[in-house]
């Protein structure tokens, strides 16, 4: 009995021990996860008033104002991403009204350099650059590939076109386009 009276603080404090880590460890490790959410939320924020910076930078220009104004509008122009698939289904249907065949060895580079049209405040964009090949093409449907390009609802640019005629009169032109879409947060340099 005296053992027992004498074990038994080390019992109860084992036994304390023992609900006090199996309780307390995962309460810890579920502070330390919702801590760590804190800090992304944080973060989040953060991002966000910088964005919202931006955008009442941009919307002090009258004219970039009405763009923020029609979103719809702006997103068609500058989309926030590249959305290949958009350029290539316009693509598609460009080649069949045209009836210049089917799309193919065209290749689509999507690059992480950043680009500014006007100045570098105002409308940070980055760019998807494809080329384009037409064998045995007459000059009227090339002027009409190059006035849809032009006319697309997304702003491409033709960065460089060449032409070459062999001696049959056949001619053979190379586009490298540039379509656009705009990044709301512009990477530090």
């Amino acid at each position: 009995m005296r053992i027992f009276i004498n074990l038994l603080p080390i019992i109860l404090i084992s036994l304390i021990t023992y609900f006090f880590v199996k309780n307390l460890v995962p309460e810890y490790k579920k502070t330390i996860f919702l801590a760590q959410e804190i800090n992304k939320l944080n973060n989040r924020g953060k991002d966000l008033k910088e964005i919202e910076k931006i955008i009442n930078e941009l919307s002090k220009d009258k004219n970039i104002s009405k763009l923020i104004e029609r979103k719809e509008t702006l997103d068609l122009w500058l989309p926030r991403e590249p959305r290949v698939a958009e350029i290539i289904a316009y693509l598609v249907n460009t080649y069949r009204i045209l009836g210049l065949g089917e799309l193919s060895g065209t290749n689509f580079n999507i690059s992480k350099e950043e680009k500014y049209l006007i100045s570098p405040f105002v409308l940070p964009v980055s760019f998807i650059s494809f080329d384009l090949s037409f064998n045995n093409i007459d000059m009227s449907k090339i002027q009409e590939f190059i006035s849809y390009i032009d006319k697309s609802s997304r702003i491409m640019e033709i960065k460089k076109a060449n032409f070459t005629i062999d001696e049959k009169n056949n001619i053979k032109a190379n586009f490298t386009v540039e379509a656009y879409y705009l990044i709301l947060t512009p990477t530090k340099k």
